[in-house]
């Protein structure tokens, strides 16, 4: 089990709703500033992608069939998040002000394709999907990827992504091309390749003979640094990529070759982390407008917000992972015949891992 990931994956949805927050914060009150401005959750999330897509893919899986189990698993609940999203906004146009609720803006939001806000930013009408848009992508990527051979497909599947990056210079101006060719899908990148070389008999040999915790504490204080120096676009990816990806390499080196963390509330937080991530814009948006509304202090508000926003996410989150996402999932790879084995590299890891050492 991948509970250093997990805990991860847990840690940058919270980053990324408490950046959310903040941004609410300083667009509803002139007195409250909050000191930091950037989130590496957003950095994380699309640097773990990349790892877990490499982890999780079988070789021997059909390109229809991986990209099935993955849609599966994330567009049910995103859907009724953004079903919910669109009613609010239809309803209460106030709450979600920038939401574009024209018919071409509401099929672009269902099918993860990039299109501008009333803001001008390449947002769905459930903003935080734009980040799905992305794993969309990747996941078609990867299933592409499928097709060629086994020694080559992860590699593969970056250089893709690479093209996908230098080929959207050649579209018109507009959302494609900016969001098709913006240098974060790098991050991306940087996942596969942390995980591509924890495949490597080298490279495992070198994380059992090596603590791992200074290798995350450099990735660390990249992201204090990327976070507060102004840095131009492509330098500020850089450092966020190659912080992300020390990270990312760290906590899965420790679980799959040292001695992991034995911890089922982390296992936990991992399952619901995608929950928090789809939950929080609606609760921060209906709860933020209505605290500032009434309580008439901006502290006070601004309090109130992260005591109720983020553990109301992670109890939402929580029942819908058991009562929505399992069932759904379930229900659907059944009814669809895909496959139940478990991802061939957890299989070989597994095989090969032996003793694991502190």
């Amino acid at each position: 089990m991948l509970h250093s990931i997990n805990l991860l994956r847990t840690l940058s949805c919270y980053a990324i709703a408490i950046f959310h927050i903040r941004a609410f914060v300083h667009s509803h009150s002139d007195t409250v500033r909050l000191t930091f401005s950037a989130s590496p959750g957003f950095h994380l999330f699309l640097a773990i992608s990349g790892f877990i897509l490499v982890y999780i893919t079988r070789p021997d899986d059909t390109p229809l069939n991986f990209m099935m189990k993955r849609t599966v698993r994330i567009v049910p609940i995103y859907w009724t998040a953004t079903t919910l999203a669109l009613l609010l906004a239809l309803a209460r146009p106030w709450l979600f002000h920038e939401a574009d609720t024209s018919l071409p803006s509401i099929i672009s939001s269902y099918l993860f394709l990039p299109h501008y806000d009333l803001g001008g930013d390449i947002q769905p009408i459930l903003f935080v999907g734009w980040t799905l848009g992305y794993i969309m992508l990747f996941y078609l990527l990867f299933s592409l990827s499928l097709f060629v051979p086994e020694r080559v497909q992860v590699p593969a599947a970056i250089l893709m992504t690479i093209c996908v990056i230098a080929g959207a210079r050649f579209l018109p101006a507009g959302a494609y091309r900016e969001f098709y060719g913006d240098p974060i899908l790098l991050e991306f990148a940087m996942g596969c390749i942390m995980g591509l070389s924890l495949r490597q008999k080298a490279v495992q040999d070198f994380v059992k003979a090596t603590p791992m915790w200074p290798i995350g504490l450099v990735g660390i204080v990249g992201f204090a640094i990327a976070m507060n120096v102004t840095l131009p676009s492509w330098g500020r990816i850089a450092v966020y990529a190659v912080s992300s990806s020390l990270v990312v390499f760290a906590c899965a080196g420790q679980d799959l070759f040292r001695k992991p963390l034995q911890n089922e509330f982390l296992a936990m937080g991992g399952k619901i982390s995608y929950g928090i991530f789809l939950i929080h814009p609606l609760l921060m948006t209906a709860f933020g407008v209505t605290l500032f509304a009434i309580t008439g202090n901006d502290w006070v508000a601004t309090i109130l917000m992260f005591a109720t926003v983020l553990p109301l996410s992670s109890v939402l989150a929580y029942l819908s992972f058991r009562y929505f996402e399992t069932p759904t999932n379930t229900w659907l790879r059944k009814s669809l015949r895909l496959s139940k084995l478990p991802p061939k590299a957890a299989r070989e890891v597994k095989a090969e891992m032996g003793p694991t050492v502190v």
